[in-house]
This record gives C-alpha cells, sequence and structure tokens, in this order.
C-alpha cells in the first residue's frame, strides 16, 4: 500500500488520481463543522448517551476527525467514549498532514498527536486512543466495500465524505449504500457534501429517510437523513455471532498472571474496571512470561492471507502499546532498535512483493549491506523490521501490573472449576472452596485453560522452549539489533546475549538440556561462524508456550458445547446459514491463550479483543479476523466434517 499523491494549490491538498480537492478551499473547518457536525445533529446527540460511534467513508487527511475530536472534548460527559471508524484506501503521509497543520495553529496540537500514532500504510485496521482512551480512533486502510463487509457495529453518524461520484464512484455504489443501511443503529444519522441524485436513490433504498439541506459555501444543496427501523438481515455465519452481555458492576476476574492475562486486566482497567487476578504462583510472570527476552515480530507467509494480516497489525498495535508503557516507567524493558528476519532470499523477496510494504517499515536488505544495519555481516539477504526489537517479558509484565494501580488485586489460587449459576460465575479452587464470585471471568493461563471443566474441548498443546543466556564475544557485542533465525538473538545487555528457543511438544522436563543449549547456539552460529562462543556453563531457562493444533491464537468469548453441538449438529449437510440460529455463548466467560512463540505479537490485540466485547464496543480487528480467532471455530470444523 503506498501514500496518497497530493498537489498542493494555494495550501489546499488536491487528488490527482481523482481530480478533487480534500476539502473546501475556502474553510475546511468550518466546512466539517456545517456538513458532518450539524447535519448529524452533533453535539447535541453527545449528551444523551455515554457511547457514541462515528464512521466515516475517506479519512483523507483527518480533517473531519480532529474537528470532531475537538468538539467532543468541549462538549461530551467526561465519562462518554467515542468510537470513529474511518476507511481509506489511499492513506495521507504523515508529512502532508503536518503541512496542513500549520495553517490551524488551533488544531495543531491534535495533529501532532495524530502524526505521533499515525500507523503506517499497512492494510487492515489500526486503533488508536486518545484523550486518555475517552476517544478511540478506527482507521481502516481497505477498499471501501471490502471494509464494510467486514463491519460488525451498529453505527450512530455517517460521515460521507469520499471524492465526488462523478470523480470516484467506487465509493458510493449500490452496495455501498446498502452496507451503510445494514450498520445504521435505528435512529442513526448521516450527512455528504453532495446531493447527487443517485447518492439520495441509493441511501432511500438502503432504508434512510433522506432530505436536501442548504450547503455549505457555494454549493446550493447537500444531504442528510437518518434511519427509523432496522430490516433483517441473513448472517452468512450465525455461529460465529457472538451476543452481547451486560454486567451490573465493571469486575472481572483474570486467571493467568502472565502476559495475556496482565494486558487482558490492563485492557479493562483502562475501561474503568476493577480486576481481581488469580494465578497457580505467589507472583506474577512465573511462566514464560518470566523470560528475560523475547524478540518482537510479526508472522509473514509469502502472499498475502488472513494470518499475516492478522499478526501485521497485532504487531503495529503492539509497539504503541509497549511505546506507551514504556513511558509510565524509568524501568528500561522495551529496547526498538529494530530486528531482522534471516531466510532464503526468494522467500524473502515474494514476502515483499506480495505485501508492497513501505521501506521504512519492513524493507528488503541483502547480505552486502547488512552490517551497515545489524553492526555485523550476516551474510545472508534479511528484511529489516524498522519498528520492532526485543522486550524484557518480565519487566513488562511488572510495568502492566504497575500501570493497572489500585483497580488490580492479585490473589494465589489453584482454580479447578468455574461455575455458573444466576449470572455469576463461582471460581472454585482444588479443594472445593469458593475462590471468587464474579459476573465476568477471563482465561488466560496458557495451555492450563484444558484443565477446566468449561475449557476441556479446546485443543490445545504445551511446547516446552529452552533459551540460553551467552556470554557476548568480540564478534557478537557489536550486533545491534536482534536477528531470527531459526533461533533468535538479542544483541547483548550487559554482557549478555538471550539466544532460543527450542520447541519440544508435550516434552514436561523441567531441567537445563545440554543438547538444547548447544542447539540455540548452533542455530546463531550457523550464520555467522564462530559468533558465539560453545555453550560451556552458560545458563538458561525453560519454559512452556501454549498453541493451539491450527497453531493460531484462541481469543474470545467461550461457545456453550452442548448448545452448539445441538445447534448446528446436521453442518455437514451442507444447509444453508438462514437456517440456523445465532451462536450460544456462556455469558460472561472469556479466554485469551495459544499465543505460542509470537504471544508478545498478539497478546495485546487479543485483550483489546475481549475488552471491547466486555464493553459492547467496535472490534479491534476486521470481522473475519475476529472469527478467525474464535474459540468455536474447532467445534464448527469438528461438525462440518461429521460423517453419519
Amino acid at each position: 500500500m503506498k501514500y496518497a499523491q497530493i498537489e498542493w494549490n494555494n495550501g489546499t491538498p488536491y487528488s490527482p488520481e481523482f481530480g478533487d480537492v480534500y476539502f473546501s478551499a475556502s474553510s475546511g473547518i468550518d466546512e466539517t463543522r456545517y456538513v458532518f457536525l450539524r447535519q448529524n445533529r452533533l453535539p447535541q446527540r453527545w449528551q444523551q448517551t455515554q457511547r457514541f460511534v462515528i464512521a466515516e467513508t475517506g479519512f483523507g487527511t483527518g480533517l473531519n476527525f480532529i474537528v470532531t475530536l475537538q468538539a467532543w472534548l468541549a462538549s461530551a460527559e467526561p465519562e462518554a467514549s467515542l468510537h470513529y471508524i474511518s476507511i481509506e484506501k489511499h492513506p495521507v503521509a504523515p508529512a502532508d498532514m503536518s503541512r496542513l497543520s500549520r495553517q490551524w495553529p488551533e488544531l495543531e496540537s491534535y495533529y501532532a498527536e495524530l502524526i505521533r500514532r499515525c500507523p503506517p500504510p499497512l492494510p487492515g485496521m489500526h486503533v488508536l486512543e486518545f484523550a486518555g482512551g475517552r476517544v478511540r480512533l478506527y482507521l481502516i486502510y481497505d477498499d471501501i466495500e471490502h471494509a464494510l463487509e467486514g463491519f460488525d457495529i451498529k453505527v450512530d453518524a455517517w460521515y460521507l465524505d469520499g471524492f465526488a461520484p462523478s470523480r470516484n464512484p467506487a465509493m458510493w455504489s449500490e452496495r455501498v449504500f446498502e452496507l451503510i443501511g445494514r450498520y445504521t443503529a435505528v435512529g442513526g444519522s448521516f450527512a455528504t457534501y453532495t446531493a447527487a441524485g443517485a447518492v439520495r436513490r441509493g441511501l432511500t433504498r438502503a432504508g434512510f429517510v433522506v432530505g436536501k439541506a442548504q450547503g455549505y459555501g457555494s454549493k446550493r444543496d447537500m444531504l442528510s437523513g437518518f434511519i427509523l427501523e432496522q430490516r433483517c438481515y441473513v448472517v452468512e455465519q450465525p455461529w460465529f455471532s457472538v451476543p452481547a452481555f451486560s454486567y451490573r458492576r465493571k469486575h472481572a476476574a483474570v486467571i493467568g498472571a502472565g502476559l495475556a492475562g496482565l494486558a487482558n486486566a490492563w485492557a479493562l482497567v483502562k475501561r474503568g474496571w476493577n480486576i481481581t487476578l488469580l494465578d497457580t504462583h505467589a507472583a506474577i510472570a512465573r511462566g514464560a512470561s518470566g523470560n528475560p527476552a523475547g524478540l518482537l515480530m510479526p508472522r509473514l507467509s509469502q502472499q498475502q492471507s488472513l494470518d499475516s494480516r492478522f499478526y501485521l497489525n497485532a504487531y503495529v498495535h503492539t509497539t504503541h502499546c509497549l511505546d506507551e508503557l514504556q513511558a509510565l516507567t524509568g524501568d528500561k524493558f522495551w529496547f526498538n532498535s529494530g530486528n531482522v528476519l534471516v531466510d532464503r532470499a526468494d522467500r524473502l523477496r515474494c514476502i515483499c512483493e506480495s505485501h508492497q510494504f513501505a521501506s521504512d517499515f519492513i524493507g528488503y536488505i541483502d547480505s552486502a549491506a547488512t552490517k551497515d544495519i545489524t553492526g555485523i555481516a550476516l551474510n545472508n539477504d534479511v528484511l529489516f523490521f524498522a519498528d520492532a526489537g526485543w522486550v524484557d517479558v518480565k519487566r513488562l509484565c511488572e510495568t502492566l501490573q504497575r500501570a493497572c494501580g489500585d483497580s488490580l488485586t492479585y490473589r494465589q489460587a489453584q482454580v479447578a472449576d468455574m461455575r455458573f449459576d444466576r449470572d455469576t460465575w463461582h471460581i472454585v479452587d482444588r479443594v472445593g472452596h469458593c475462590v471468587l464470585s464474579t459476573e465476568c471471568v477471563v482465561v488466560a493461563n496458557g495451555a492450563s485453560a484444558r484443565e477446566l471443566p468449561a475449557l476441556q474441548w479446546l485443543p490445545l498443546e504445551s511446547v516446552r522452549g529452552q533459551l540460553t543466556i551467552a556470554a557476548q564475544t568480540e564478534t557478537s557485542r557489536r550486533l545491534r539489533c536482534g536477528i531470527s533465525a531459526g533461533r533468535y538473538m538479542t544483541p547483548a545487555c550487559q554482557g549478555r546475549h538471550v539466544v532460543g528457543a527450542s520447541y519440544r511438544l508435550n516434552d514436561q522436563s523441567r531441567a537445563l538440556s545440554a543438547g538444547e543449549q548447544q542447539e540455540n547456539i548452533d542455530g546463531i552460529n550457523r550464520l555467522v561462524p564462530g559468533l558465539l562462543d560453545n555453550p560451556g556453563e552458560q545458563t538458561g531457562r525453560v519454559a512452556y508456550r501454549a498453541v493451539s493444533t491450527d497453531r493460531v491464537p484462541v481469543a474470545g468469548c467461550v461457545p456453550d458445547l452442548e448448545a452448539f453441538e445441538s445447534n448446528y449438529h446436521d453442518l455437514h449437510h451442507g444447509r444453508t446459514a438462514k437456517h440456523y440460529p445465532a451462536g450460544a455463548y456462556l455469558p460472561g466467560l472469556y479466554v485469551s491463550t495459544a499465543h505460542g512463540s509470537r504471544g508478545l505479537a498478539s497478546c495485546f490485540i487479543a485483550a483489546e479483543l475481549i475488552a471491547s466485547m466486555v464493553c459492547g464496543e467496535p472490534m479491534p480487528v476486521e470481522k473475519d479476523v475476529v472469527d478467525y480467532l474464535n474459540p468455536a471455530r474447532f467445534i464448527i470444523r469438528r461438525l462440518r466434517r461429521k460423517r453419519v
């Protein structure tokens, strides 16, 4: 994905591709306030709700968002939250936004924050927080129709702000209008600067009551309207439709005090919840999350895929989270010096050609130039991840615990069961005592999740991983960034590298293996012979990671196994979706596990996903990614394969 090409005409940005300006040459700010805020009756409607959802077709320069953000902070209640979803196929470069912001001193500070947080031009959804989480911007870099098909939220107000219908007809198609109508809440509205007849007719057919209003400036007319009733639509995969649950109070139990559990706690605490964190150990991060270091890297395939899209967007999200958390503490845990991926040159080129990464995001580096990037000559072509780095995972977990403050209570408990009665989960220990009762529970304790009766059906496996702590050598001390090449290696910190990790399925030995120590060192020395000394007395650490049988994380609401097997028992007959009811899920029970060796990349976005489900907010990823992570996928696959 490339940035939009912009030409400037007396300070007004113009798109040569579409032959149209981004906003009125007279006053873009006043145009936004008149067309979108006034015609959608904002901010008056904000006084009547604690949560409001705006969706925009065409993020452009971000002006509509900035003006709306400014108005929201000036008029909405402090406890209310704004969710602003915007779709853009041709993102505007931060440099162009910066040039634009200098025209409007009253918006410059808002633009500076947007530019600082702006994601790379990477397809998919990117979630950015403003004003301490009071405002969330969901930037979707995608084709308009594909993006709308990935919606799963009701919108309160639409800003229809693509280039003129005559210049960009794809933004104003019948399918786009249909999807806009489908995802509008009853009483929801739209506004648009255009008065084109095709737009009026299309929105009317989509269910809107459409009217004309005086246009802005020299424009004679514009359109606005609202929806009075919601039509019925067939859901393509009803088994993945998770119902909304409501809670009497904002308290949840999180089982598991590793990175997945603490990320979930933090995501809910930021939304005003109180958390009781339960774990078998006396302190946090005693499992794999206690490792001294891990590389933050996305998982990439040679072709664009749902898996690559998930991991790339999760990776970008994690870098923002790590930056935010590092700013809270002087205890250094996030070393964002970049990482390189070593692989066959043909595979690396295929990845780059398929994904079309911006070179300052993920760049191809040939072997002759690796020393300039890494500090040592690798004799291999690499991909360089400029925003990546390595993390002291244990210190990260400690920072998350501190970030939750008094909203987090830690309790040691041997959780054996969870019993649901009268809208409440009763968490029971191994001797039958009730440890805690609460309406909302998040299970995030790795492979141990399958020991709970409600989750015994989950196909989880435990993977033993051994790290080696290797002394730096004269050559290795020059390493400036992390290396991933089957094994990984961090730059030296206090004279030591972390090298890892072995991968042993269902191996329960906790003793350090001399053979695995040697395998770790050999895996790095294949890149640069003699880079590290033989293991000798070098130390290491053994920990266990949870993986699913399909090697994809498991994150979301827990399905009711008995109801699924009853409702969808005949899926293998190939009946269409309209014959089936919506999915039945256990109220208030969520799971985040199977993050495997990419947990640094996936844990934070999984936590945002679950927190959004709990709070009834828009999802931080597209609907197909939500379904991809849904625990119910295993049940549905089994029922589809069933033979009579």
